[in-house]
């Protein structure tokens, strides 16, 4: 009996600090579009990972940040990108049909991934079922840990 209460005790500890470093999903922001547009970008080639039109929000507190061109960023500062097909018309290249939106949120909470929260939704805004430590964090950790795990620059 003490051996299985010691067993149980020992699994509880370990669910518990399993869950303390458990990545954060990040909330969609409602109303992030009405944040400050930072840039948009392409990357046309359907096989890569990040395939799409981006347009790229920035909330207050990570826009004072994001133009001084130094972190870090305070806790809430928000980032969001949306992707969205791209449509080739007349030679130009244009967003189509909407395919998800990616989301960065600073937070305390975040201590398995930097600091920041990630998460991802598709194009109603439902959370998709991402590692958000694989598909997000590893790749913001190997190329962008030295600016606080943001790869976007301001441009005025």
């Amino acid at each position: 009996m003490k051996t299985a209460l010691a067993t149980l005790g020992v699994m509880s500890i370990l669910c518990s600090a399993g869950l303390a470093f458990a990545a954060e999903f990040a909330v969609l922001p409602k109303g992030f579009r009405m944040w400050t547009h930072t840039k948009s970008m392409v990357i046309p080639d359907k096989s890569h990972g990040l395939y799409g039109f981006h347009n790229i929000y920035a909330n207050k507190k990570a826009l004072t940040t994001l133009k001084a061109g130094n972190g870090p960023y305070p806790d809430g500062s928000a980032f969001v990108v949306s992707f969205y097909e791209v449509k080739n018309e007349g030679g130009a290249s244009t967003q189509g049909a909407k395919i998800m939106d990616a989301v960065m949120v600073k937070t305390p909470k975040a201590s398995a991934t930097g600091g920041w929260a990630y998460g991802v939704y598709d194009a109603k805004g439902k959370r998709k079922a991402v590692d958000v430590v694989k598909g997000c964090y590893e790749c913001h950790n190997a190329q962008a840990k030295a600016t606080d795990y943001i790869f976007e620059k301001y441009i005025d």
